[in-house]
C-alpha cells in the first residue's frame, strides 16, 4: 500500500491532483468526444482511472483489463468473461455492454439469435432481436492504437446517457475484444514506454520507433495470429473461436495500423479480385459498402484522410476480418497510419499518437451505429446466407469428402478437431470403400456433406483453386487444410451413406505393450512418433532406426514395419527391463502412439533386427540462429512445433552472438530464411569445419540459397531473372509505369501449393506412405536437383501445381526442380529445403520432413549409407 503523504506540500499537491482530474477528462473528453455532453459522472473515464490521458503513452495490458473490469463492477450495462489465458498466462478477456434489460435475459437473446445460423428454423421475430457487434483490437501486438480504443469505446458506451446511446443499447450487444495478442501487445508496449522521452522524440530513426527483432507483431512464438482463424494453431485462436461459436456476431470489426505515411483504410476492398467467390456478392456489393458511408462520414467530419478498394483482401478465409465473411456475418478491416510510439514524423507532419486512437475510435462508434440503424438487414443477411449455403451446395457436383488415413490416428483424429472447431459436419464412414483409387477404411475415415450449413467452410478446407480474377495477392492464394494435413481424401460425386455424426474429438487410446527381454518396436508413420522417440532419447534409452521394411512376430501378432521403425533394444540400455517398460508406457499414453513388445530379433520377413540396416539415433542437440535478418515467423514456427510436438528444446542464439559461440555442444543447426550477410567469412569458415566434423545444417528458403552461395553445400539455384540480368515485363521492352506494380507482383509466389513426389526410403522420407505429397510455397528460390542420384530425396513433380496462383514462369522453374536437397559434407551434411516445411505449424504433411531431418540427420551420409559422395 502506497504512503499518504503527511507532510502540507504532499497533502496540498493531492487537493490539486483532485480538482484537476475532472478538467483532464472533459479536456480529453473534448478531443475524443466533442459532440457528448452527457455522460454519467458515476463511470471513471479511462484517463481517471489510469493516471493519465489516453494517448499520452501505452497501457499495460493489465491495466487495460482491470479498467474494463471496473466498468464490469460500476455498471449494469456491463458484464466481462475471461474466455482463456495466452501462452504467458495473460487472460483473453471479453467486454459485453448491452442495455440492463438485455443483460437479464442475455441467454433467451443468444438462443433465438442461433436461429439464424440453423437454415431448418423459420426466421425469428425481428422486432426486438438485437444486432451482434464484435470489435477486436491490437491483433498484432506493435498496431496498438486500438486497445486504447476499447477503454473509450466501452467508456462511451457505458457512461454516455443520451437517447441514442441507449437505443444502441437495447438495439445491439457490444463485444469488446481489447487485445486479441496481449502478449505481444505488452511487449511492444513495455519497448515504447522505456524509450518514450519528455518531450517526444519524432524522429523516425529514434529508437522509441524502432523495435528490436523479434517486435511486438506476433505472439508468444512470433505467430501472426490474424492468419489463424482458419488453421486455428495457438490458443488465443482457439479460446476466441469457441467463444465466437456461441455468438456468430453480424459485424466483426478488425482494428489494425499500417505504414506511418499511409492515411486510413476501411472497406470494401479491390471488386472482385480480393474478394472471395464463396462470399455472397450481398456481402461485399451490399454490407461493405452500406457501413462505409457511415465511415466516410466521421472520417469527414474529423477532417481526416482514408483510403477503400485498395491494397487489402478479403479472400483467405483465417483473416480476422474475413472468417466472419465466411459465418453470415460481415468482416471489416481498418488500417490506421501507425505512430509507431506516441509522435511520429510523417509526410504530412508529425503523427501523434491521439490522433491514430481518435479515427479508429470514430469508425468503432461509427459500426455500432450503423449496425443498429441498418438492424434488421445484418439479421436477415444471416439468416440468408445459411439458406444460400444449402442452394449452392446442391449445385455442386461434389456431394461429399471422403477423408481417412489408417496409417496416421494423430493426424487423422487433429483434422477431425479442426472440423469440429468451425462447426461443420461430418459423419463416421459406414463401410470400407474405394473412391478415386483411394482405398478408405471403416474406423478410420470419415464422410463431410457439402450440403449443409457450414459449406462455404468446407469448400475453403478442400477446394483446390487455379482460376482466379487477379494475380496479385496481399498473402495467400490457396489454403486448403485436407491438403496441409497431407490426409488422404476424395471427392464423392454420387450417392454417399453415413454412419453416426461426429460431435467430439475422439479420446486417443494408446495400447500399452506387456513387458519383454528383447524388445520394442514403434512404427513410424503416426505423428506423434518423432514426440515419442525424442522423450525416450531426453531419458537416455539407446533407440535404433531400421532403413530398410520387415515384418516382425509381436504381442499381438505378425505385423508389418516399413522404414524408420524405431526399435529399442532391451539389453543395450543402462536402466533395468522394468525401469524401461514404464518408462515406454508413460511414453505411450502421453502421445498416444502404440508400441509393440517382440520375444525374437528373428523376423518372419526382411532383416533382422541386429541388421547392419538398424542403426542407432543420435539424440539431437540443436540451436537455431535468430535476431536481425532472420524471418522471425519461420523462427517461431521451428520453435512451437518443437516445443508442441517434440517436446524438445532448442537453442535460440542472436546472429550477433554466433562468432563468440562454441558449436561443440550442438549436432544441428537450423537456419530459417533470412538475410544472413551479417555472417562473414570467419562465421561460415566456422560452419563449414563444423559441418564436416559431423554436424547437420538445416536450412529453410533463402537459407538454402544462401549456403550454396557460399560453399556449404554443393548445389545450384535455379535464377529468377532471365539470363540478361532484367526482369521483363511479358517480352516488351516498354510498359506504362502505373502497370509496373501488376506485371512484377505477379511474378511473387504469394503462397500456393504443389505436389512432390518423396522418397519414402530416404531418412528424410521415413513414414510416409504415399510418394505424392502436398507442399506449400511462398518464395522464389528454385533449386536444381542434384548431379548426386541420391541427393534429391523429395522433387517437384512434372506438373506440380495443386492449388493457388503462380506465374507460368515460375511454374516452368518449379516443374522437376528440387523441394529437398541433401549435400553430404565430410563426416556431416546439409539438408536444404527449397520452402518452409512448418508454415503456419499446420502443415502436419510436410513437418515430418522437418521432424525426420532433425531426429536423422545425423544418419545421412554415415560410411556405408545410402546417399554417395559426389564426384
Amino acid at each position: 500500500m502506497s504512503k499518504i503523504p503527511t507532510n502540507p506540500i504532499g497533502v496540498f499537491l493531492i487537493l490539486i491532483a483532485c480538482q484537476l482530474l475532472p478538467h483532464l477528462a472533459e479536456a480529453q473528453n473534448a478531443y475524443f468526444f466533442p459532440k457528448t455532453k452527457a455522460f454519467d459522472p458515476k463511470i471513471p473515464t479511462p484517463e481517471q482511472f489510469l493516471g493519465y490521458p489516453i494517448g499520452a503513452r501505452q497501457t499495460r495490458y493489465d491495466r487495460v483489463v482491470a479498467y474494463l473490469q471496473e466498468l464490469d463492477r460500476v455498471s449494469d450495462k456491463v458484464s466481462s468473461e475471461v474466455i482463456g489465458y495466452t501462452y504467458e498466462r495473460r487472460p483473453q478477456l471479453i467486454l459485453t455492454i448491452t442495455s440492463p434489460e438485455n443483460h437479464g435475459r442475455l441467454e433467451d437473446i443468444r438462443q433465438t439469435h442461433l436461429k439464424l445460423i440453423d437454415p431448418a428454423q423459420p426466421l425469428p421475430n425481428l422486432a426486438g432481436m438485437p444486432v451482434f457487434v464484435h470489435l477486436g483490437y491490437n491483433v498484432h501486438g506493435n498496431e496498438s492504437s486500438s486497445t486504447e480504443v476499447s477503454m473509450l469505446t466501452a467508456y462511451y458506451l457505458t457512461a454516455n446517457t443520451d437517447e441514442a446511446t441507449n437505443r444502441y443499447l437495447r438495439e445491439s450487444v457490444v463485444f469488446i475484444d481489447p487485445a486479441l495478442n496481449p502478449d505481444g501487445r505488452d511487449r511492444h508496449t513495455s519497448w515504447v514506454n522505456e524509450h518514450l522521452g519528455t518531450p517526444p522524440v519524432t524522429d523516425p530513426a529514434d529508437r522509441e520507433h524502432n523495435e528490436v527483432w523479434p517486435g511486438g507483431r506476433g505472439n508468444h512464438y512470433w505467430f501472426d495470429l490474424n492468419r489463424d482463424w482458419l488453421p486455428v494453431v495457438h490458443v488465443e485462436t482457439k479460446n476466441r473461436l469457441k467463444f465466437y461459436q456461441r455468438w456468430f456476431p453480424n459485424v466483426v470489426i478488425d482494428f489494425h495500423e499500417m505504414g506511418t505515411n499511409n492515411t486510413y483504410y476501411f472497406e470494401p476492398s479491390k471488386p472482385y479480385g480480393s474478394e472471395s467467390p464463396l462470399v455472397p456478392r450481398s456481402t461485399y456489393d451490399g454490407l461493405n459498402v452500406l457501413l462505409a458511408k457511415y465511415y466516410a462520414k466521421v472520417l469527414d467530419e474529423l477532417g481526416s484522410l482514408y483510403f477503400t478498394k485498395e491494397q487489402y483482401d478479403n479472400i483467405y478465409p483465417g483473416y480476422g476480418s474475413t472468417y466472419p465473411d465466411f459465418q453470415g456475418g460481415v468482416g471489416i478491416t481498418f488500417e490506421q497510419a501507425s505512430s509507431r510510439g506516441n509522435a511520429q514524423e510523417n509526410s504530412f507532419g508529425v503523427l501523434h499518437f491521439a490522433f491514430t486512437i481518435r479515427n479508429h475510435l470514430a469508425t468503432g462508434l461509427a459500426t455500432v451505429t450503423g449496425a443498429v440503424e441498418n438492424r434488421e438487414t445484418f439479421l436477415k443477411h444471416q439468416k440468408e446466407f445459411y439458406q444460400s449455403a444449402l442452394t449452392e451446395a446442391r449445385k455442386n457436383p461434389v456431394k461429399a469428402y471422403l477423408v481417412g488415413d489408417a496409417s496416421d490416428a494423430t493426424r487423422y483424429r487433429t483434422f477431425a478437431e479442426l472440423l469440429l472447431s468451425h462447426a461443420i459436419e461430418f459423419y463416421e464412414a459406414d463401410k470400407d470403400q474405394t473412391v478415386g483409387g483411394k482405398k478408405f477404411a471403416k474406423g478410420t475415415s470419415f464422410v463431410v456433406p457439402t450440403e449443409q450449413p457450414q459449406y462455404r467452410m468446407v469448400q475453403s478446407i478442400f477446394e483446390k483453386t487455379t482460376q482466379f480474377v487477379d494475380s496479385i495477392f496481399y498473402d495467400a492464394s490457396a489454403w486448403s487444410s485436407a491438403l496441409a494435413y497431407g490426409l488422404p481424401y476424395a471427392e464423392m460425386r454420387g450417392g454417399f451413406t453415413k454412419g453416426k455424426r461426429v460431435t467430439q474429438p475422439a479420446q486417443p487410446e494408446a495400447k500399452v505393450p506387456p513387458p519383454t527381454s528383447y524388445a520394442y518396436l514403434l512404427d513410424w508413420t503416426d505423428y506423434h512418433a518423432p514426440g515419442a522417440l525424442y522423450r525416450l532419447l531426453s531419458h537416455g534409452v539407446v533407440a535404433q532406426t531400421a532403413f530398410k521394411p520387415f515384418t516382425a512376430t509381436t504381442s499381438s501378432g505378425p505385423k508389418k514395419y516399413g522404414y524408420g521403425t524405431i526399435s529399442i533394444p532391451v539389453r543395450s540400455q543402462k536402466i533395468p527391463a522394468d525401469s524401461l517398460h514404464h518408462l515406454i508406457e508413460s511414453v505411450s499414453r502421453e502421445t498416444a502412439v502404440n508400441f509393440e513388445s517382440v520375444a525374437s530379433g528373428f523376423s518372419a520377413e526382411g532383416i533382422d533386427l541386429g541388421s547392419s540396416n538398424v542403426r542407432t539415433v543420435k539424440k539431437p542437440e540443436a540451436l537455431v540462429l535468430v535476431g536481425n535478418g532472420t524471418q522471425s515467423t519461420e523462427v517461431g514456427e521451428v520453435w512451437f512445433l518443437l516445443d508442441s510436438q517434440l517436446k524438445m528444446p532448442i537453442t535460440k542464439v542472436e546472429l550477433s552472438n554466433f562468432s563468440r559461440l562454441s558449436l561443440s555442444r550442438y549436432n544441428t543447426l537450423v537456419m530459417v530464411s533470412g538475410v544472413y550477410s551479417s555472417l562473414d567469412r570467419n562465421a561460415v569458415d566456422k560452419i563449414k569445419r563444423w559441418v564436416g566434423d559431423g554436424g547437420t545444417l538445416i536450412t529453410f528458403k533463402s537459407a538454402s540459397e544462401w549456403a550454396i552461395r557460399q560453399g556449404l553445400a554443393k548445389g545450384k539455384v535455379i535464377p529468377v531473372r532471365d539470363t540478361a540480368g532484367r526482369s521483363s515485363a511479358e517480352g516488351k521492352l516498354r510498359v506504362d509505369f502505373e502497370n509496373a506494380g501488376n506485371i512484377e507482383g505477379a511474378k511473387n509466389v504469394g503462397g500456393s501449393i504443389y505436389e512432390v513426389d518423396v522418397d519414402p526410403t530416404h531418412p528424410l522420407g521415413f513414414g510416409y506412405t504415399n510418394r505424392k505429397l502436398p507442399v506449400y510455397r511462398n518464395g522464389t528460390v528454385f533449386l536444381e536437383p542434384s548431379v548426386n542420384a541420391y541427393g534429391t530425396p523429395v522433387r517437384y513433380v512434372d506438373k506440380p501445381l495443386l492449388s493457388g496462383y503462380i506465374s507460368k514462369g515460375n511454374l516452368k522453374k518449379l516443374s522437376n526442380s528440387a523441394a529437398v536437397l541433401v549435400s553430404g559434407e565430410g563426416a556431416g551434411r546439409v539438408i536444404l529445403f527449397a520452402d518452409n516445411p512448418n508454415f503456419r505449424g499446420t502443415w502436419y504433411g510436410t513437418n515430418r520432413l522437418f521432424f525426420n531431418a532433425l531426429l536423422f540427420g545425423q544418419n545421412i551420409n554415415t560410411p556405408g549409407g545410402e546417399v554417395a559422395e559426389e564426384e
